[in-house]
């Protein structure tokens, strides 16, 4: 069974033009999403599997394989994970 992720409850977002800065309350961290992640953050407003994001990028980028997509995502997931601004669900 493939795992879901989800952003952090606690975790405070605001928007700056096309990049989001994500503050974390629990362990006082800032992260700068660019725009790319920015939509990954959006898309995790409900748990989502790697697969479902991936899918939904190669909707969103038309020339964006799969495979690719799916490797950028959990590269950014992890990242996300380490400031504990999304959570497995």
């Amino acid at each position: 069974m493939e795992r879901h992720y989800s952003r952090n409850s606690t975790v405070e977002s605001v928007p700056m033009q096309s990049e989001i800065v994500l503050f974390n309350p629990g362990n006082n961290r800032f992260c700068l999403l660019n725009s790319t992640a920015a939509l990954l953050w959006s898309k995790l407003e409900t748990p989502r599997t790697v697969q479902e994001l991936a899918e939904s990028f190669h909707g969103h980028f038309e020339n964006v394989d799969s495979s690719v997509a799916s490797r950028d995502i959990e590269l950014a997931l992890s990242q996300l994970l380490e400031v504990e601004c999304v959570v497995r669900a």
